[in-house]
């Protein structure tokens, strides 16, 4: 069954209030099923940005940021295992960190932005509180301004502290 979240107003870089917006939710716990196959037709050949919540701006613990990091990396091996092109900045960042090469999240949002412009919707992985994650909040903006696609990505990742 597919379900609609709803999205409050965000600002965008020109001041602009995005007014209620209405998001698919698709289950990827069971990968296929029948909310998984509408994602499947809708991207087809294309490719999925995947947001995710990570440090949320520092307001989560290391722990609860390694927890959600591996969910992400979890969900991007089985979109991709399912023939959905996914590009994951967390996956994709984290490899970065663990060899020592730490950066700022205005480096890292730069970077994001170039492949971000590249990819055909925007899946949101739907981990607890991801709403209040300064990152994909911004990611949910570009998409917007854009005009991409938003697709909310739930599943049963336990990241409980």
């Amino acid at each position: 069954m597919l379900s609609v979240f709803s999205y409050g107003g965000i600002m965008t870089g020109n001041g602009e209030s995005h007014k209620q917006m209405n998001f698919p939710v698709i289950n990827v716990t069971e990968i296929p099923s029948p909310s998984f196959m509408r994602l499947a037709a809708e991207i087809e050949k294309g490719l999925m940005y995947l947001a995710s919540p990570h440090s949320s701006g520092g307001k989560v613990s290391k722990r609860i940021a390694v927890k959600r990091a591996a969910a992400t990396v979890d969900l991007t091996i089985k979109l991709l295992d399912a023939g959905i092109w996914t590009f994951s900045p967390i996956a994709y960042g984290i490899s970065f960190e663990s060899r020592g090469h730490k950066r700022n999240n205005k480096w890292w949002m730069r970077r994001d932005f170039e492949y971000f412009k590249h990819c055909d919707i925007l899946g949101v992985h739907c981990l607890p509180d991801w709403e209040d994650s300064p990152g994909v909040q911004k990611e949910v903006e570009w998409a917007l301004i854009h005009n991409k696609k938003i697709y909310l990505l739930e599943d049963d990742a336990d990241i409980e502290d």
